[in-house]
């Protein structure tokens, strides 16, 4: 996902709901604050909005999120049916966005002005830029999508993802190979996926009769965050 694709909203993720307080700010905005931000006011990230600006240096940008401040907005999206049929009202969610390429991006914004842009009606929620990357990586993201409605926005990738929420690439390439393998087969058992870190490589084992059916159900995601590259094995059942 790169700065320019066009985004289109996917839905919601259901999240539980911070334990908060309100925060007024001097022209009347409402900020949830949980845990640390209670004194936040929703001013933006200068750090964050500086490293916006063009052209983009993605390790400015990575650098100036782990230290910094961002806001995930909330929404209210309509609870499933429950096993009577009837609608259970609503519940708050975190939205990200769909590229045209299918990719997904979690959205976050530098402050309250930027997040009012793109919808004034969403509840606004500040969080570490580490805990942003940590939620977009569990949410199955490839990406944070930083004020989206501008005037100035940028995308963090998932390599920079990981790195903020202080994960091993090589671990979360495996974990992400076992997922497309999973739905490009529709099989239960997974061929043996260990990592080398001496190497930087992640070794797949498998029958030699699914190697070309495996090397095709890779995901250009899983390359980025191994550069060494994928080695397949194969091995007579």
């Amino acid at each position: 996902m790169e700065h320019g694709d066009r985004l289109e909203p996917t839905a919601t993720t259901n999240q539980p709901e911070p334990a908060a307080t309100m925060n007024e700010p001097g022209d009347g905005r409402r900020l949830v604050s949980p845990g640390r931000f209670t004194a936040d006011d929703g001013s933006s990230d200068p750090d964050i909005c500086a490293a916006l600006s063009a052209p983009v240096d993605p390790k400015r940008l990575r650098d100036a999120v782990r230290a910094g401040r961002l806001i995930v907005a909330i929404v209210a999206s309509p609870a499933d049916t429950g096993e009577s049929g009837d609608a259970g009202g609503s519940q708050m969610s975190v939205v990200s966005m769909v590229a045209a390429d299918g990719r997904r991006g979690l959205l976050a914004f530098t402050g309250l002005d930027a997040m009012h842009r793109w919808n004034p009606h969403a509840r606004p929620v500040p969080v570490s830029g580490p805990e942003v990357a940590q939620a977009a990586l569990d949410d199955g993201c490839e990406a944070v999508v930083i004020d989206v409605a501008g005037p100035s926005s940028a995308v963090v990738a998932e390599p920079d993802l990981v790195e903020l929420a202080n994960r091993d690439p090589l671990d979360h390439a495996a974990a992400l190979l076992n997922e497309a393998w999973a739905s490009a087969s529709g099989e239960a058992s997974m061929p043996d996926v260990s990592v080398d870190a001496s190497s930087g490589t992640v070794r797949v084992t498998l029958a030699a009769q699914r190697a070309d059916e495996y090397a095709r159900s890779i995901p250009a995601r899983v390359l980025a965050l191994v550069p060494a590259g994928i080695e397949i094995v194969t091995a007579d059942e």
